[in-house]
């Protein structure tokens, strides 16, 4: 661990500054004494007292709020957040520093969020970082070095335009995300985003502007190579999946190692909440429609500047619906436009569907409601559709509570 005398003048004096303004205000006796702690912050914000006092003070009042020092004896995570969010810790780097695998691509975040709460499922993950920062005092006492930092290994493999669209997953990322910058800063130490494809950069064009200088530096992006080779600088062979460049595997031969590391299975149906209680058809401005068996509904909406991000909720009196969005320059071109994303059946019997879009350029964007496939039933549908525009958007802030 750091210690006062090992730091230069500067910081040396900006941690005793830092620690004599706020540590009355710091409850557990450890953590007050802990120089890492104000070394952090301050780095953070460039050593910018004032700055870095207010974002400690703000962090101080978030672990009181949220019971942060009892959260591994006092809360208990989501059941269905530790059984299938594929976040697992998978060993060590070669320094010490504890790693993350998520395999995030193939992730039932939809599912997840059928049968719990947005702050739920970003505290459970919550439970996840102190489980490191608890770790992590280990290792450095095991060690005798100080490890302060994580490695994050995020597998964007099968990542479809569907899930970089959907707007709770993106509303629990943004959540996250922020909670993670104002109360973590300076843990992450490299986060590898591997197999990437252009549906990732939809997702993190929305997650970017959230994330500090410092967090951007230390974020690799590769596409289907070059990643195994960077990730053994890192990892010993026999610590990382021979799935992703080491030698590391099942008792079987199995690359994937699903005995040992947490893979993502979709979240039976059976684990959703009851019926959803969010009712489109008993809110007025709701719109509803009928699409007749063998037949489909379209409903353009005219996008005038890049940036807007259209939103759109929508659910079925029973039964699923078939939905797709598609994009033409203009409103003359009588096609049915480029496919934007594909279509899928939804079934919104637990939850109401919601997206969202981000347009790249002005043009008439198609959502589509199909029910070409059924032969005997036709569909009642009601749905909220609107077009943001990016003057419009509300900046978003992070809630101090979690429960």
């Amino acid at each position: 661990m750091h210690r006062i005398e090992d730091l230069s003048l500067e910081e040396r004096e900006a941690c005793i500054e830092l620690k004599r303004r706020v540590s009355s205000e710091i409850t557990n006796e450890k953590l007050k004494n802990d120089v890492n702690l104000y070394l952090r912050f301050l780095r953070a914000r460039d050593f910018k007292l004032d700055i870095a006092e207010a974002m400690l003070r703000n962090h101080i009042a978030w672990r009181v709020a949220n019971q942060i020092e009892r959260i591994h004896t006092a809360y208990e995570p989501e059941e269905v957040v530790i059984k299938y969010l594929p976040l697992q810790r998978i060993g060590f780097d070669k320094e010490g520093s504890p790693i993350r695998f998520f395999d995030f691509g193939k992730a039932d975040i939809k599912g997840i969020l059928k049968c719990c709460k947005t702050n739920a499922v970003v505290k459970s993950v919550v439970w996840m970082f102190e489980e490191d920062v608890v770790e992590m005092r280990k290792q450095s006492e095991k060690l005798g070095k100080n490890i302060q930092q994580w490695v994050y290994i995020l597998d964007f493999d099968n990542y479809s335009f569907a899930k970089a669209t959907h707007k709770q997953t993106a509303e629990v990322l943004i959540q996250l995300f922020l909670t993670y910058e104002a109360n973590y800063p300076e843990r992450l130490k490299a986060a590898y985003v591997v197999n990437s494809s252009v549906y990732f950069t939809i997702i993190f064009s929305i997650i970017k502007p959230l994330l500090s200088g410092n967090t951007l530096q230390k974020i690799k992006i590769y596409g289907r190579d070059g990643y195994k080779e960077d990730l053994l600088k890192a990892i010993d062979a026999d610590v990382l999946p021979a799935f992703l460049g080491g030698t590391r595997t099942d008792p079987d031969g199995n690359p994937k190692c699903p005995s040992t590391i947490k893979l993502a299975v979709a979240v039976p149906k059976k684990c959703y909440k009851t019926k959803n209680m969010h009712r489109l058809k008993e809110q007025p401005e709701a719109r509803k429609l009928i699409v007749s068996r063998k037949s489909k509904m379209p409903i353009e909406l005219s996008v005038v500047e890049a940036g807007s991000v259209i939103e759109w909720e929508f659910e079925t009196e029973s039964k699923d619906i078939g939905f797709a969005l598609s994009y033409k320059e203009s409103a003359n071109n009588k096609s049915e436009g480029v496919e934007l994303i594909p279509k899928q059946r939804i079934d919104t019997n637990f939850q109401t569907e919601t997206g969202m879009f981000q347009c790249e350029k002005p043009g008439v964007y198609i959502l589509m409601f199909d029910n070409s496939y059924s032969w005997i039933y036709q569909k009642e549908i009601y749905v909220k559709i609107g077009v943001v525009r990016p003057k419009e958007r509300k900046e978003v802030k992070v809630q101090l509570k979690l429960v």
